[in-house]
């Protein structure tokens, strides 16, 4: 595949993922505002779950099969055979899983049903990892982004209808199984097909995936467990909330994981051949991660009030929540863009305990917090956790495992901008409301180019040095 190729590829991949964040906040908006919080929160709580068991069924070993399939071309049709034996029987226990465990864990008929729905979600979830590792393969990640979203996009009218009729909880469920099924049929047809072939040890596949499975379930966790936990000390509607705000979060926050994804690459060449240039990388990487984030966060932290109204009379209370959680995007806009120098050092196994210990952290806080102070606990332990085993921690990880030395000053000029902006607007009329969010935002954005401008002649021979950097990357140089 030509570089452009590729390029054009990464740029659809990064559109996809966020347009698919904003589809799932149209869906959001749907169930809040037609069906009411209490729907809502039930709906935010079933797909968490749901998402826990999709992961739980493919444990990455979509990724491990797309690996090995591609360091050894060869073996791509016995990997592939191996991959869907395993999804084949991890569906179905998944699928049989998840209702039977809501019966256990007492939660009534409705619930019930509605895991019924999600397990055809799961069901589907599982078949169609063979069809997204050949696309993968195929180098067309393009095409199973166009699935998920053509998927999403069909659900969202019947989605709207449901909430409209304030349907119960299982159909609204229901309404995102169909989008997964449609997902899967895409992703299949679309799927290069692969030729008869002796599968492969799915046991094999299994012990080579561990390690990230493990990973990637606590990295799930980590998102899942305050709704979850939320609903056993408190209500649906306190899930509600805690959900809406997240959600207008994700999508910066996918906007800043595609960031670093482009600059990967890069910062993995240079680490050994060029520590220097790739201490440069990774400072332009983390500046350039705030830089999108500050003044998004400096609008959704202006304009809360406003914001959370678009939910529904019942998420006004929200709003210092949302101040809250905008605050954890900045923090989590930092953890993002140094965590790839703990990755490139080889020393995963350290990131995982430190996720393990985020997770264990936010348990603690959650029951200890949310008792005194309610929903606004929750965002109080996320902010707690997410700086101090966040940002600060991975930040130190990633500076002593990979050697790298970061200049923090104009990171902390950009972020005192942003609060400067916040607080400005804080002590007008105008906070909370549309206007104030665009005046903050504005601020912000306005003082981050002030500040670009007194540091150009500092930062442009990082610049330069990137611009070189990838090209020597895309050459294998």
């Amino acid at each position: 595949m030509s570089g452009a190729s590729l390029f054009r590829n990464s740029a659809a991949l990064v559109a996809g993922r966020i347009a698919l964040s904003l589809l799932r906040m149209v869906a959001a908006l749907c169930v809040a505002r037609l069906a009411g919080a209490e729907s809502f929160g039930a709906y935010a709580l079933l797909l968490g779950i749901v998402a826990l068991f999709e992961w739980l069924v493919d444990f990455g070993q979509t990724d491990i099969a797309v690996r090995d399939a591609a360091r050894d071309p060869d073996r791509r049709d016995t990997l592939l055979a191996a991959l869907s034996r395993a999804k084949r029987m991890q569906g179905l226990a998944g699928a049989a899983a998840l209702p039977l465990i809501l019966a256990v864990m007492g939660y009534d008929g409705p619930v019930i049903l509605a895991g019924c729905a999600g397990s055809v979600a799961i069901g589907a979830s599982a078949l169609l990892q063979p069809a997204r590792a050949a696309l993968r393969l195929a180098l067309r990640p393009d095409r199973d982004m166009a699935a998920e979203l053509a998927g999403t996009a069909a659900m969202l009218p019947l989605l709207a209808l449901a909430s409209l009729m304030r349907a119960p909880l299982p159909v609204l469920i229901a309404t995102f199984a169909l989008a997964r099924l449609a997902q899967a049929a895409l992703a299949i047809h679309w799927a290069p097909p692969c030729r008869a072939a002796a599968p492969a040890s799915a046991r094999h596949l299994a012990r080579s995936a561990l390690p990230l499975g493990v990973a990637g379930l606590l990295v799930v966790l980590y998102d899942a467990l305050a709704p979850l936990l939320l609903a056993h000390l408190l209500d649906l509607k306190a899930v509600a909330i805690y959900a809406a705000a997240a959600r207008f979060i994700f999508p910066i926050l996918i906007a800043v994981q595609a960031i670093n994804t482009a600059f990967f690459p890069v910062i993995a060449h240079g680490w050994r051949r060029d520590p220097a240039g790739m201490e440069r990388t990774q400072q332009a990487a983390l500046l350039l991660s705030v830089a999108v984030s500050a003044p998004l966060f400096a609008g959704i932290h202006g304009g809360a009030d406003f914001l959370m109204s678009l939910m529904g009379g019942d998420f006004r209370s929200g709003a210092p929540l949302l101040r809250l959680m905008a605050w954890v995007l900045l923090a989590r806009a930092v953890t993002t863009a140094m965590s790839p120098l703990i990755v490139v050092a080889g020393r995963q196994g350290r990131a995982m305990l430190l996720t393990l210990a985020s997770l264990a952290a936010q348990v603690v806080a959650l029951f200890v917090l949310v008792p005194r102070l309610g929903v606004i606990g929750a965002g109080v332990g996320y902010l707690l956790v997410e700086l101090l085993l966040g940002s600060l921690a991975v930040s130190w990880m990633g500076q002593a495992v990979s050697g790298a030395r970061i200049d923090w000053r104009p990171v902390a000029a950009l972020l005192a901008a942003a609060a400067l902006a916040v607080r400005l607007v804080d002590a007008t009329p105008l906070a909370g409301s549309f206007p104030g969010g665009v005046a903050a935002g504005t601020l912000s954005l306005g003082f981050i180019l002030l500040l670009a401008r007194l540091m150009r002649r500092r930062m442009a021979p990082v610049w330069r040095d990137l611009r070189r950097r990838r090209s020597l990357a895309g050459d294998g140089a």
